[in-house]
């Protein structure tokens, strides 16, 4: 239980707008132990992935670089977007790292997003939700 002094130790931010001709939206929740991260185009958290960071951000020779480890926790990779999925994963930990070097809890990413099928598509798709993780994350 926590004393009336402390602070609710969720912390949330998110972010949302239309992107290709639909609704997307960022929501990011910082707990104490995980940063808990929603990507949806579906309003549902669709795919759950863990990601770790393999050193501390702070010791990589740059955030943006450091490497990490994904594993799916729940739709798992049986699916055709699970490549996709696992660079919205590495991406989104790598940008949280870039914000916050010395930032070391795991990513937990929902992701439920519409395939085009379009790879130019799915690059322009991914530079706007990484827009948008960065403007939650600041």
């Amino acid at each position: 239980m926590t004393s009336n002094n402390e602070k609710f130790p969720v912390t949330n931010k998110q972010a949302a707008r239309i992107v290709q001709g639909l609704h997307t939206e960022v929501l990011v929740s910082g707990f104490k132990d995980k940063i808990f991260v929603v990507v949806t185009q579906y309003g549902r958290i669709g795919s759950l992935i863990n990601t770790t960071f393999d050193i501390p951000p702070n010791l990589a020779r740059s955030p943006s670089t450091v490497p990490t480890t994904s594993k799916f926790l729940m739709n798992s990779a049986a699916t055709e977007l699970s490549d996709l999925y696992l660079l919205y994963a590495a991406s989104v930990s790598r940008a949280i790292a870039t914000s916050n070097p010395r930032e070391s809890r795991p990513v937990v990413l929902g992701i439920a997003l519409k395939d085009t099928g379009d790879i130019q598509k799915r690059k322009e798709l991914h530079e706007n939700i990484m827009d948008m993780v960065r403007e939650t994350i600041a």
